[in-house]
């Protein structure tokens, strides 16, 4: 650094603790202004890290003196929120200490962290020839640790898009949790708030919610594949009940002795399998369909080419239903005549979807030459 000229030693204090905590209006300028207001800021608060700074501020006044530098002292101060007001209150502040002299550059001295960031602000008014950075022992790091971590805190509380995860859940459980216990049903609220819990792992893990955002976002048709999707999920999961529940009904002893010796599984595990697929087929069967019939219908309002798609889905279905009800018949025990009927019935159909496929391919090649 050349010691010709004259040069502004600033302190910057981002965030206003000086002007909050000892009341003393910036700008400071002066030796006797800056060493009092420092005094005032280290009695207010001993742990403050800007007192440490104004201290040092005036520190390397003595020494540039000492070294026959021509010099002034000074500090300006932000407001709490740091941002673009802060930032423009230094500025203003600035400009006032430098009409008040011919300046060649400024010095700035900071605590680092936050008031860094002025760095830009400042450069616009005058060149900063040197900046000296002050560390006290609980350090730059830990100090821009704790911004970070308020900066993820207060998006966890007010962006909407964390809060509902951050807050929401655990406030469901919590609540729900304490009318619980307030009702004496200690083992409800424990498994009331595993549920909880694990449904929302799971909603987040698998991008449920941003799926079924995605879905509505696609416009009107989007509440019908909703519909059918939730609807399908419902008639399924009635259908998987029955088919045990018909287990049970249809074959109790079995499963008595299945539950008493699990290895036996690998005896009678067929035939509690085609009884389970006997009940469940119908009800499974037609919330494949629903889904399908959904997908469909959202496809043809939107005019969509892959209505075909669900139409062969469809018939896919219609076709394996058969097959599949035979499957089940002959693992509860069906005749030889049985795995001769469901040979057929998968040759059957087999030609039926190969000729539909043929035909649907067929159709939309001509309709996408027609349209080139």
């Amino acid at each position: 650094m050349s010691e010709a000229g004259r040069y502004l030693i600033l302190s910057v204090d981002r965030d206003d603790d000086l002007e909050v905590k000892t009341k003393i209006r910036t700008p400071i300028q002066g030796w006797e202004a800056v060493q009092d207001a420092a005094t005032r800021l280290a009695l207010a608060d001993p742990e403050e890290a800007d007192a440490n700074a104004l201290f040092a501020t005036i520190k390397k006044h003595e020494e540039l003196k000492a070294r026959g530098v021509d010099c002034e002292v000074a500090s300006v101060c932000g407001t709490a929120d740091r941002g673009f007001d802060a930032d423009r209150k230094i500025r203003r502040e600035v400009e006032q200490l430098l009409s008040r002299g011919s300046y060649t550059g400024i010095i700035l001295v900071s605590d680092g962290g936050d008031d860094e960031h002025v760095i830009p602000v400042l450069q616009t008014l005058k060149p900063i020839v040197s900046v000296e950075r002050i560390v006290i022992k609980h350090s730059k790091t830990v100090e821009e640790t704790y911004l970070v971590l308020g900066r993820y805190l207060r998006m966890l509380i007010f962006d909407p898009h964390y809060s509902k995860w951050f807050l929401g859940v655990p406030g469901l459980m919590l609540l729900l949790a304490g009318v619980l216990v307030v009702s004496s049903r200690l083992y409800e609220a424990e498994l009331a708030t595993l549920l909880i819990l694990g449904g929302a792992f799971f909603i987040r893990g698998f991008g449920i919610d941003r799926w079924i955002a995605g879905i509505l976002s696609t416009g009107p048709y989007g509440y019908i594949r909703i519909f059918s999707i939730f609807s399908s999920g419902l008639v399924i999961l009635v259908g998987l009940s029955l088919g045990i529940g018909f287990v049970a009904t249809q074959v109790p002893d079995t499963v008595r002795l299945v539950s008493d010796s699990p290895n036996l599984i690998l005896v009678y595990g067929a035939v509690l399998f085609g009884y389970f697929l006997k009940g469940a087929l119908p009800f499974v069967w037609a919330g494949i369909g629903i889904y399908a019939i959904g997908a469909l219908l959202a496809h043809l309002v939107r005019g969509s080419v892959r209505v075909w798609r669900d139409g062969v889905v469809l018939v896919v279905l219609a076709l394996l239903y058969l097959p599949m009800d035979l499957f089940s018949t002959i693992l509860i025990g069906g005749q030889r005549e049985s795995t001769i009927l469901l040979i057929s019935y998968v040759l059957v159909g087999l030609a039926v979807i190969f000729g539909v496929t043929s035909t649907v391919y067929a159709r939309l090649r001509l309709r996408s030459l027609t349209k080139e």
